[in-house]
């Protein structure tokens, strides 16, 4: 259970820390989602408040895990945890929206109070029309294909000792690692999980082409360095979304032989095998985000990042939201965070949304 605990304790933190740094890593052109020219030091000021209590917050909400490993009854135990994880982080979300959105409006009414010289600088939108053609990154069929075939070797291992499987198939273990859910034998039993990656492969495959395929938004101030910059981010995630999506498949892979065939001991491979897979996601995510940045900005001279960006603020709701008719984009460059969002004007975008959304319920 202190294993348990711990490894929550230390999720709940990396979430505050993502989130708290959110701000510093995004761009710096929208700060809170709200375009301002040059650097100021009461925004650096607010940046650094919200990562103090975004931080703050995951670490006292993660506190309360280490009292379960007091209690004695390990089936009270089991529910409390599975409640108080689940309760815990959307009470997390719900503040870092708030804490987000109040800071958001504290950005608005101080811009106001700039000089209207200031609020009106001139304000460039540049494209480098050659841009998509020169970042260079894994193909949508090496996605593909290198999923499949982590899927199906499993599988056709599985079926040829199909006879050594047992007639009841651990499926799930509680927060002591120790197997609570069984199924029985059988054919579609065995093709579940299985099932399950075949539907995670069009996820994984559309994450590389948002990342790959979004609008631009470079500096003004240099263009040319700026694209260059954007382009080294691009191929990085896009590099790193296809690690994460084979490591993906094969911790599943390697989590579906083990529930053939181990008959629920040796857990430590269990243990060892999520382990690593969460230190190299997670720390692959925090290295990309501090040394790129979003678009690449950490790579520019800080003269080049706090450029004048267009207001759009009817066409991003709470800086976050991106609704434009007349934009033919679906996937564009996020104002506030790191990555892609979409442009949820054009109706390919609720196509990504009902798949999404589809994805949840067959795999629920």
């Amino acid at each position: 259970m202190w294993l348990f605990s711990g490894l929550m304790f230390v999720i709940f933190l990396v979430m505050g820390i993502a989130s708290g740094l959110t701000p510093l890593f995004s761009r710096q052109a929208t700060p809170f989602g709200v375009a301002i020219a040059g650097k100021h030091e009461y925004l650096e000021q607010l940046k650094k408040r919200f990562a103090l209590w975004n931080i703050t917050i995951s670490g006292l909400l993660g506190l309360p895990l280490f009292v379960l490993p007091f209690m004695e009854d390990p089936d009270r135990v089991e529910v409390l945890s599975a409640v108080y994880v689940t309760v815990g982080m959307v009470i997390f979300l719900l503040f870092t929206f708030i804490l987000y959105l109040n800071y958001r409006n504290k950005v608005l009414k101080w811009k106001q109070q700039l000089p209207k010289a200031e609020q009106q600088k001139a304000k460039r939108v540049v494209v480098d029309m050659n841009y998509h053609q020169k970042v260079k990154a894994k193909s949508q069929f090496t996605f593909f294909i290198w999923q499949l075939a982590i899927i199906v070797i499993p599988v056709l291992i599985a079926f040829a000792f199909y006879d050594r499987i047992p007639d009841q198939i651990p499926i799930h273990w509680d927060s002591q690692f120790e197997v609570n859910r069984y199924i029985s034998k059988s054919v579609w039993g065995v093709l579940a999980l299985p099932g399950i990656q075949l539907l995670m492969i069009p996820v994984f495959n559309y994450s590389n082409h948002a990342i790959v395929k979004s609008k631009q938004r470079l500096s003004p101030l240099d263009p040319v360095k700026a694209s260059e910059k954007s382009r080294r981010f691009r191929e990085a995630w896009s590099n790193f979304t296809f690690a994460i999506t084979i490591a993906t498949q094969l911790l599943i892979s390697i989590l579906f032989l083990y529930s053939l065939f181990s008959q629920g001991e040796n857990t430590w491979i269990l243990i060892a095998t999520i382990a690593i897979y969460l230190v190299f996601s997670l720390g692959g995510t925090l290295y990309l985000t501090f040394k790129y940045g979003q678009a690449g900005e950490k790579l520019l001279g800080e003269e080049e990042q706090y450029y004048q960006d267009p207001d759009e603020e009817v066409q991003w709701k709470w800086g976050m939201i991106y609704y434009n008719k007349e934009d033919p984009s679906v996937f564009v460059e996020k104002r506030f965070g790191i990555g892609s969002t979409l442009n949820l004007a054009r109706w390919q975008a609720w196509l990504v949304v009902l798949g999404i959304l589809l994805f949840i319920v067959l795999t629920h």
